[in-house]
């Protein structure tokens, strides 16, 4: 059969006439190939199949593009989001009114949190799988050949005479070493790891995981562990995550590594680094979540030798109090200590930030700001709290009436109880806040300091076109001198 699957780019970019990529920040799904689709893309053609995936986001007619493709297709697949189950709605409606019996399959995050009533907010998708779909893509596939039942595959919502029914109970996936490797070939036709039409890195980028899930429980962050039965912290061996990396440099250029916590466990970090420097791999890493109590100074000299090139802390505020209300487990001088260290080596430093916790007085956000300020940083991400769906913060608002529990991430909001200010007072601190920090003069000097001693001016060329998009927005008057000193 042959198995068309698709990632839509969010609803806010739907209706739009510009391709997602050139409207994208870093931040955007668009830098990123679909790693969820290329593992069931390889799935499915080990059993025998043809496999097309089309990225919308890469796409500059996605519309055309699906509609060509979907004239060979036999079975459909969405991965969707909180971002893009709009986009995944309006897609499939239109996709049923021309071809009524082609079955559609909807997974991904957002199918995992709402289960069966993402059936219903997506009326025109067939089956929706919950979890980890490596293994029951398969089965599903073999429903379709007359090879199976649907009420015998776990993990799975479908519909059958307009009702919807639940298959068996969803099985995690144990030794995260069984699976193959991503099939990275089916999205060659895509470029990723663009930002404002630049590479920040060594084309051509692709993505991997090796681990899935966090050993700490931060108490903003939405954990499949606190409703899935089972779900636990699973990592690959050294030796697999290596051999994924040795294959991708055969082709690659630049990976970024999109796990929790990479360097949760350290030993396996060391072995990972060794392995890397005794097969002299040439790729560049690029560690997306790190968390600061994990520097250490002999693992940051292996992974410098090993070609990483940057590592992004989750540090999220300046101030103890607001830490240890998150339950971060670490302190304001570790993140300093941290980043410090991650910069003297020559790594790119990235942090994120979160404004508005319920405790946080305008005291508490100022603070952050500076704080951030202070750090060594080339790359900040600011953005208000939002209280995620089965988060320990959401539990307790859903509890106390605040919130309803039906809903995914509600942003935090002093006209619901929830914080000290309103989400549009947040809005503003956080465009403020990236506003500045991007424009200090201090900032911009040491980005070009930064890039001789690092022999790679990619960083800089991308600010300077970023710089001109202020300019033209007239943005450089908004700066705030109170907190850019």
């Amino acid at each position: 059969m042959k198995i068309l699957l698709i990632r839509p780019k969010p609803w806010e970019y739907f209706s739009t006439k510009y391709p997602f990529y050139e409207l994208a920040d870093f931040t955007s799904p668009s830098t990123f190939p679909p790693l969820g689709l290329l593992y069931l893309g390889g799935a499915l053609e080990r059993d025998g199949h043809t496999v097309e995936i089309i990225d919308c986001c890469r796409e500059r007619n996605d519309l055309e593009t699906i509609e060509k493709s979907i004239e060979s297709a036999d079975v459909i697949g969405f991965t969707v989001t909180l971002a893009d189950y709009k986009t995944t709605d309006k897609l499939t409606k239109i996709i049923k009114e021309k071809h009524p019996n082609l079955p559609i399959i909807i997974g991904g995050a957002h199918c995992t949190f709402f289960q069966e009533r993402v059936l219903e907010s997506i009326p025109n998708a067939d089956i929706s799988v919950m979890g980890e779909a490596d293994y029951t893509i398969i089965q599903i596939i073999r429903y379709f050949q007359g090879k199976k039942s649907l009420s015998d595959i776990p993990g799975i919502f479908y519909k059958k005479n307009n009702k919807i029914y639940k298959g068996k109970t969803l099985k995690i996936i144990k030794d995260l070493n069984e699976l193959h490797f991503p099939a990275r070939h089916l999205v060659e036709k895509y470029d990723y790891g663009k930002v404002n039409g630049n590479y920040l890195f060594k084309p051509k980028l692709t993505s991997m995981i090796s681990s899935k899930g966090c050993p700490f429980k931060c108490r903003f962050c939405s954990r499949y562990s606190n409703f899935i039965n089972g779900w636990k912290v699973r990592e690959r061996s050294a030796e697999n995550v290596v051999k994924e990396l040795i294959e991708i440099d055969k082709n690659y250029g630049s990976v970024f590594i999109v796990d929790d916590n990479f360097l949760a466990n350290k030993k396996r970090a060391h072995l990972i680094m060794d392995g890397l420097m005794k097969n002299k791999t040439d790729i560049e890493l690029l560690i997306e979540g790190a968390r600061v109590d994990s520097a250490d100074r002999k693992l940051y000299r292996k992974m410098k030798k090993a070609n990483v090139k940057l590592i992004g802390f989750g540090i999220e505020s300046g101030n103890q109090d607001v830490l240890d209300y998150y339950n971060k487990k670490f302190t304001v001088e570790q993140a300093r200590k941290a980043v410090k260290l991650a910069n003297k080596m020559g790594f790119i430093t990235m942090a994120t930030f979160i404004l508005g916790a319920p405790i946080e007085t305008k005291a508490h956000i100022e603070n952050t700001i500076k704080f951030a300020y202070s750090l060594p940083l080339d790359i900040a991400f600011f953005g208000p709290l939002y209280f995620s769906m089965w988060s320990q913060l959401w539990s307790e608002a859903v509890k106390s009436d605040k919130i309803p529990s039906d809903g995914y991430s509600i942003p935090v909001d002093s006209r619901k109880g929830i914080g000290n200010f309103t989400i549009d007072e947040l809005k503003e601190y956080t465009k403020e806040a990236s506003r500045n920090f991007y424009l200090r003069p201090q900032f911009m000097l040491s980005q070009v300091v930064r890039a001789f001693q690092r022999k790679d001016f990619r960083l800089v060329t991308n600010g300077f076109n970023a710089l001109k998009t202020f300019k033209k927005e007239k943005l450089f008057d908004k700066i705030n001198p109170t907190i850019t000193q």
